[in-house]
């Protein structure tokens, strides 16, 4: 071969290394300057975090972030807008109704930087040995002031376990853990949760369809849509359930409260936490603390406020907190560490109705409460600041 054409050859191979280096650190530098992307569910557990995003929290503190959901039976994932009334309204469906399955399997996809996922979604996505950690908690339920109940409709007494047989009893689209605390309710009120259980994939079209079904077992349809469960009410085939305190408020004209959900489970199991790829935590690690700042922050403000403040009726998600027969919507604490206590027993009742397999997992392995403890001591709190319980 011509010496010349070598040297040609060579000098090209070289310039177009040269020049993919430049290109890959020109990307690495570019990602670390892009938004985070944070996938988004609309619930008492989370929303916390969309007052931040509307009140432009994240941008006066150079933390560019683009918060995305999708309405009830959507496919595509939209970029909410900085505007919670906006987000409400911006269809017929729905808003922010994903599940935290959903939301790991983006998170593992890379669609999504960071999600917010329930406690029963973690722990599946865990023992199924996933990269993902819990990075800080987000909302839970309260002692003494549950954000769950278990109700019936009017009228109905419940004297004896049998008063339950031949009901039609509903837990609503989520994870594995609210269809957990049915059954978990129905335990306690002396029920055989493996003999006494039908478990049906639809509700019952009409009340006669209802009639035909055996009176002899509790009639379970979980994981309900929203919109399935008002038409169900409307129907007059859904005797009861396990409600969000926000799906309660709305039919306590023709459903009453039981139990809260404190008087058979420790509440503070229910909760959310903030989660993303480990990959990702190696390499943002300035960028995620940052975020937390701006999280607790808010925290804090939100419990400096007034009773009145925040009890003051408005649309959902700009309320932070309600009275209601002393239950209240989930709530925050200023140093939001991720309890591996906690999961632990979130684990053993998904175990108990094989909602996972039983195998050995350390928990301690997918959570990093470090970014937390750096945030705090960036902002100069600790856990002396940590005296609000919670309530309202």
């Amino acid at each position: 071969m011509d010496k010349n054409l070598c040297l040609k050859i060579l000098f090209i191979a070289i310039s177009a290394g040269a020049c993919m280096i430049s290109c890959a650190f020109r990307l690495g530098a570019d990602d670390n300057a892009l938004p985070i992307r944070l996938g988004y569910f609309h619930g008492g557990r989370t929303v916390l975090l969309l007052r931040a995003y509307e009140n432009a929290e994240f941008d006066k503190n150079g933390i560019p972030v683009e918060f995305y959901s999708k309405r009830l039976y959507e496919k595509n994932y939209k970029l909410i807008p900085k505007s919670i009334r906006e987000f409400n309204q911006g269809g017929g469906n729905k808003a922010g109704a994903v599940t935290g399955t959903e939301f790991m399997e983006e998170v593992m996809n890379k669609q999504f930087d960071l999600a917010v996922v329930g406690e029963s979604s973690f722990i599946r996505s865990v023992c199924e040995g996933q990269p993902v950690v819990a990075i800080a908690e987000l909302g839970h339920d309260v002692r003494g002031h549950s954000g769950h109940v278990f109700a019936m409709k009017k009228g109905f007494k419940a004297a004896r376990p049998s008063d339950y047989l031949g009901k039609v009893l509903i837990s609503r689209r989520a994870g594995a853990a609210d269809a957990m605390f049915l059954r978990e309710f129905l335990k306690k009120e002396g029920l055989d949760t493996e003999k006494q259980i039908l478990q049906l994939d639809a509700l019952p079209s009409t009340r006669e369809e209802k009639r035909k079904l055996p009176k002899n077992k509790v009639i379970i349809v979980d994981n309900l849509f929203e919109d399935k469960m008002q038409e169900g009410i409307a129907r007059g085939v859904i005797d009861g359930g396990y409600f969000h305190l926000m799906a309660y408020s709305k039919i306590t004209g023709s459903f009453k409260m039981i139990r809260p959900l404190h008087y058979w489970a420790d509440p503070e199991l229910s909760h959310a936490l903030l989660v993303c790829r480990k990959e990702f935590l190696e390499n943002n690690k300035e960028r995620l603390t940052a975020f937390l700042e701006v999280y607790i922050k808010r925290i804090q403000y939100e419990h400096g406020l007034s009773y009145e403040d925040r009890t003051k009726k408005q649309p959902k998600g700009l309320q932070m907190a309600v009275n209601l027969d002393g239950l209240n919507y989930p709530q925050y604490d200023i140093v939001p560490i991720v309890n591996p206590g906690l999961l632990y027993r979130v684990m053993g009742l998904l175990r108990k109705y094989n909602y996972i397999a039983d195998k050995n997992v350390k928990i301690e392995d997918f959570i990093d409460n470090s970014l937390v403890y750096k945030a705090l001591e960036n902002l100069g709190i600790g856990e002396k600041d940590d005296h609000w319980q919670s309530e309202y």
